[in-house]
């Protein structure tokens, strides 16, 4: 039987999904809420018309290309995100996508009120993406804080 492409990538826990044109890979620890932001990030892009996609739930094979992280689903769990006390859901999904920025869902208690906004998440060896520490049910628009972390419009 012939190797598959997606054997030799890294395998990570996390959750990756597009809004608008952002990638955005979702990690913490299983349980974490990583599906649950996920889905809230999916629902306050399709109130407010943009587009959202789920790329991975759970395991994500990464990529590099050029400078670039790409997320590719494993084929199995292709358009499938799992909804803790829900069950397995069927979501609108893409095979594969560049990723933009990192979004942790840990929370110590002992985060600093105000991150530094050049902090970064080693995602690949050599690779890093912007990171953002965010908890699920706490935001309306998720992406609306992602959107001014990319564009630079926080305040350090």
């Amino acid at each position: 039987m012939p190797e598959k492409t997606t054997d030799k990538l890294p395998n990570i826990h996390a959750t990756a999904l597009v809004v608008g044109e952002t990638g955005v890979l979702i990690v913490g620890p299983p349980g974490s809420g990583k599906s649950r932001l996920a889905e809230e990030f999916i629902q306050s892009a399709c109130l407010s018309g943009r587009f959202a996609a789920l790329v991975a739930d759970d395991q994500v094979f990464l990529k590099k290309s050029g400078k670039c992280v790409v997320a590719v689903a494993p084929e199995p769990i292709r358009g499938l995100m799992e909804m803790r006390g829900t069950g397995i859901i069927r979501k609108h999904h893409l095979e594969r996508a560049v990723m933009h920025i990192a979004v942790s869902v840990e929370y110590t208690g002992k985060g600093e009120r105000f991150p530094d906004p050049s902090t970064q998440r080693e995602v690949l060896p050599g690779l890093y993406l912007p990171l953002v520490f965010l908890q699920p049910g706490r935001l309306m628009d998720p992406f609306a804080l992602l959107a001014a972390r990319l564009e630079n419009r926080l305040f350090a």
